[in-house]
């Protein structure tokens, strides 16, 4: 197996990533190219929750959470990554991330919330799946973690590249 590597956050500034009030992943702590269960990868990302970020005022009226789309996103933001990392950069110009793969079913279960009171959160993804074609697709399975503690699973989630037309 690689050694874990950490990906510093200036490496995060990638094509495909959202800027900085969407980016939802400080830092990869660590990446495995050939790690997780099916060997295809294992990759862990941390975000530092800051109490004052514009989601908690935004989402419910006196009752501040991250909406639990943002936790999904986090998922999507470190499979690009891991597109990125396995397939370089310069496929970014000539293809382009969907939202989502589109097409097979996923699921997720959510067990609890991100407040402002939290600490850090942590998403982890276990590769399940790589396809190398015309339109390379990652898929995996994985959990966000607040302050430790596994709050939301998500279950064959994937980014797909797609040819710029």
């Amino acid at each position: 197996m690689r050694r874990a590597k950490s990906i510093a956050p200036a490496a995060l500034d990638i094509p495909g990533l959202p800027d900085q009030q969407m980016r939802m992943i400080d830092t990869i702590d660590i990446f495995v190219p050939d790690g997780g269960p099916h060997g295809l990868g294992f990759i862990r990302g941390v975000k530092q929750v800051d109490p004052e970020e514009w989601f908690f005022a935004a989402h419910f009226y006196q009752d501040p959470v991250c909406p639990g789309s943002l936790g999904l996103e986090s998922f999507l933001q470190l499979l690009k990554v891991v597109a990125v990392q396995r397939w370089g950069e310069s496929l970014l110009r000539t293809h382009r991330f969907e939202p989502i793969v589109v097409g097979p079913a996923h699921r997720w279960i959510y067990r609890g919330q991100v407040i402002p009171s939290n600490k850090r959160i942590e998403v982890e993804a276990a590769v399940t799946r790589i396809e190398e074609t015309s339109r390379p697709t990652i898929v995996a399975n994985g959990f966000l973690k607040v302050d430790g503690i596994p709050i939301y699973e998500m279950i064959d989630f994937g980014v797909r590249l797609v040819p710029i037309d």
